[in-house]
């Protein structure tokens, strides 16, 4: 490897570093003094913003980049299938949480709908970028076992969700685990993000339409 190859692998290397540690102080940095003063959704919409900057920086920087990182559009055939099994667990999950947890279905109130809508979209943009794309391919990368690096990135992911493990919500960090490996196993399997997006997407507005009335009342 040529220096300057090498030096494009330290660079992606320390992005990917720095991405993976954003997620993990995500809610601080949108809710730091510097928004604090202004339009609630420039925090959030800062945030998206340099996680996909970043990502694109990755993709160019590294060799084989947006194939290496699942950005390049995988065969419909194959995408469909998975996106709709994403889908009908995502709304099996969201119904076994609302009658098994609160007792019945309660939806997210029309009025908070389109914000939210908006924030899971990009919420499950951002993420998947940063696991599914950038974290599993460069594990990939790097050499590991494709079955481990799946599991290591959902370990990372759901170890990102800090909020979860210090109010000690089991079912929801389990949740995040789990959607974490699920998302994993269909970038690797499809060879694109996409379908992960689209599943992650299904998952949190299957939350919000069947118990987001008595979750907090912004993206999980």
């Amino acid at each position: 490897m040529s220096f300057f190859d090498s030096l494009r692998l330290a660079i992606a290397l320390g992005l990917t570093l720095f991405l993976v540690l954003l997620r993990f102080d995500s809610e601080r940095i949108t809710r730091s003094d510097y928004f604090r003063y202004r339009t609630p959704w420039m925090g959030p919409v800062s945030y998206y913003i340099l996680v996909i900057g970043f990502a694109i920086g990755i993709a160019v920087i590294l060799p084989s980049g947006r194939e290496q990182l699942f950005l390049t559009g995988g065969e419909p055939d194959a995408m469909l299938p998975v996106m709709l099994l994403f889908t009908a667990i995502a709304l099996l999950n969201g119904v076994a949480l609302a009658f098994l947890r609160y007792g019945g279905i309660l939806p997210l109130p029309t009025e908070l709908l389109p914000s939210r809508v908006l924030g899971a979209a990009a919420n499950a943009i951002s993420e998947e970028l940063q696991f599914r794309s950038i974290v599993l391919g460069m594990l990939l990368f790097a050499g590991v076992p494709a079955g481990w690096a799946i599991v290591v990135q959902a370990l990372v992911y759901g170890l990102a969700h800090r909020r979860l493990w210090r109010e000690r919500d089991w079912y929801f960090l389990a949740g995040s685990v789990l959607l974490g490996w699920a998302a994993g196993v269909a970038t690797f399997e499809t060879g694109s993000v996409i379908p992960a997006i689209v599943g992650h997407f299904a998952v949190t507005m299957s939350l919000f339409a069947f118990a987001g009335g008595r979750l907090r009342q912004r993206p999980i």
